[in-house]
């Protein structure tokens, strides 16, 4: 029996779009595996409460940290990586990189 689990932030949705998610989660699951599967899927929504789910040490939600801080925070990340690994950049650091080709 296949069990999607979503968790996030109490209050960022209203009972409408809780609700909604159910359905499409479960076709969401049946549409990339089978749909015969469908009676068999479970769903749950679990909310957390402001303070106690964070992001890199911040607590969420903080529009701050979300606006300011945490673009650096994947830039400095992925600076560490490509010390540790060699992995290549394949585009610049900062607000002007022009998007990944492809989406990607």
């Amino acid at each position: 029996m296949p069990i999607i689990s979503v968790k996030f932030i109490q209050g960022f949705f209203t009972e409408e779009q809780k609700s909604a998610l159910l359905p499409a989660l479960t076709d969401a699951f049946c549409k990339a595996t089978i749909e015969a599967a469908r009676p068999y899927v479970y769903v749950t929504i679990e909310e957390v409460p402001q303070g106690r789910w964070a992001l890199g040490g911040h607590p969420l939600p903080d529009p701050d940290f979300l606006v300011n801080d945490v673009v650096p925070m994947f830039e400095d990340a992925a600076d560490e990586f490509v010390k540790v690994y060699g992995v290549e950049r394949r585009r610049p650091r900062g607000p002007d990189a022009p998007p990944r080709e492809g989406g990607k």
